[in-house]
This record gives structure tokens, C-alpha cells and sequence, in this order.
């Protein structure tokens, strides 16, 4: 049996702790404990490498989602993305084309709790990073942008879909 070396039991750990913080994103004592130790144990020099892990993990998993669906168009990703959040409390509304799709969230559970623990800067790393990759692995067809951010002190979210 191989021994990991320290790099890769490093890293193996990194990639641990990121899904347990992402995992608690509605119980701010966890978070914020899971967040102290993220920060004690890899400091923000890290921040980069979670950013890549993030990328990678969300791709895959939005990809494989993609895979079980029939529709991996615009009416998708709302139905699969949009219809579960709405499950644990987001609000937003809907401006829907033939081909696009804005979104104005205006109540975000999660931005509720980094801001609440006063981390809004790790939601931003831990969970807003990952609208981006949501797409490119359910359709890369799809463009995403977004400008505003609730994590950020803005007023909503403006997540915007549209199919190349």
C-alpha cells in the first residue's frame, strides 16, 4: 500500500475540510469553527488551491447531474439549481427569453450565514465561487455572468444564463 507523502496528505485534508465547510453552511457555530481551523491550519495562502478544488469538484458533480437530465438547457438549470434553492429559503426572481435567464436573488441562506459569523469573504471563496463552474459542467453551451453578490453587500444576486 503507497504512504502519502506530506504533500498529498496535506492536500488530502484541504480538500476534507473544504467539504465539511461547505457542508455547514447553515449552522454558523460549525462554520465558523470549520473556518478558524481552516484558517490556523492552511492561512489564506490557501485560498487558491480551495478555489481550484472547488472548480474541479463542482465540474465533475454538475456534470454527472447534467448526465441524469433531459433538458441541460436554460429551463435546466433553473428547474435543478434554482427550484432546490428556493427548498431552503433563497428568493428570487425570474426574467426568462427564449434563450436566457436573469436571476435577482435577493435572500441567500448561505450569504445569511457567513454574514452572520462575519466571514463573508471565505462565502465568497466557499460557496459564491462556484456559480461558474455550476454551468461549465451542466452545459458548457451555457454563458453565466454575474455582477452583483449578496456575500459582497449588494442588494441581490443577478446570476444571468444564456445559451450560446
Amino acid at each position: 500500500m503507497k504512504r502519502m507523502n506530506e504533500s498529498e496528505s496535506t492536500s488530502h485534508e484541504l480538500r476534507e475540510l473544504v467539504n465539511d465547510i461547505r457542508a455547514a453552511r447553515s449552522n454558523p457555530k460549525k462554520l465558523k469553527d470549520l473556518l478558524e481551523k481552516y484558517e490556523n491550519d492552511f492561512g489564506t495562502e490557501a485560498n487558491e488551491q480551495v478555489l481550484d478544488i472547488i472548480a474541479e469538484m463542482t465540474r465533475e458533480v454538475w456534470a454527472e447531474v447534467a448526465s441524469e437530465r433531459e433538458n441541460i438547457g436554460i429551463d435546466g438549470i433553473l428547474d435543478t439549481l434554482w427550484k432546490s434553492f428556493s427548498s431552503v429559503g433563497g428568493e428570487f426572481t425570474v426574467e426568462r427569453t427564449e434563450d436566457s435567464a436573469q436571476i435577482h436573488c435577493t435572500k441567500c441562506p448561505m450569504a445569511d450565514t457567513y454574514l452572520e459569523i462575519g466571514k463573508p469573504e471565505y462565502g465568497l471563496i466557499f460557496h459564491c465561487s462556484t456559480d461558474p463552474h455550476i454551468v461549465a459542467g451542466f452545459n458548457p453551451k451555457m454563458e453565466f455572468k454575474i455582477t452583483k453578490k449578496l456575500m459582497s453587500g449588494d442588494t441581490c444576486c443577478d446570476h444571468y444564463y444564456q445559451l450560446k
